[in-house]
């Protein structure tokens, strides 16, 4: 007996390679910009993920998402390295003038706009900000990023939306002059 369309499809297997999947580069740049908050380590989180996969290619279902592959790999390899760092420690020095570059025709306002909304995001706990990233940077929708993480659609919904939420109410929030939100300085001055 010959197996259905949908079952013969179930069986196929796709290689997934470096070459196959620099297609994804982009949204793995973007995703992995957002959840680290620093193009640096983005980079690094990124090369990690090709370079695992020049190592040893992956064999995934036909059926299965290459990017919410990709994006799944790229997670874990954050949250690993989030743990080695709580393990290890390091002082992370300041490096004055270091500001990254504006892109051609940017200008300086909405450069300055874009930072505050990705200093916002870096602020949020960690499953929102994830939540946030899968949905609003990396395009995925709530199914795809349920899967990605790993928790029911409700939940993904639920943290997005509390996610949006924090990040406008952090947006909005008063500053006072050393860029600190006001009740971040009030809490400092009361300890």
């Amino acid at each position: 007996m010959k197996p259905h369309r949908k079952e013969a499809a179930e069986q196929t297997v796709i290689r997934l390679d470096a070459e196959r999947a620099l297609r994804h580069l982009d949204q793995l740049y973007r995703y992995a910009t957002a959840i680290t908050g620093d193009r640096d380590e983005a980079e690094d989180l990124v090369h990690d993920v090709f370079e695992a996969l020049l190592r040893r290619p992956r064999s995934i279902r036909a059926r299965d998402n290459e990017r919410a592959y990709l994006l799944t790999m790229l997670r874990h390899r954050y949250v690993d390295a989030l743990r080695m760092r709580r393990r290890r420690p390091q002082v992370e020095l300041e490096r004055p003038g270091e500001e990254q570059e504006a892109r051609a025709g940017e200008r300086p306002q909405a450069r300055a706009e874009q930072r505050e909304v990705l200093d916002a995001v870096a602020q949020l706990a960690l499953h929102h900000r994830e939540a946030l990233v899968a949905v609003d940077v990396a395009g995925l929708g709530y199914a795809e990023a349920a899967a990605l993480l790993g928790v029911p659609v409700g939940t993904v919904m639920s943290r997005v939306h509390r996610a949006r939420g924090r990040v406008v109410a952090a947006l909005d929030a008063p500053r006072v002059a050393n860029g600190r939100f006001a009740k971040e300085e009030a809490l400092v001055a009361s300890a």
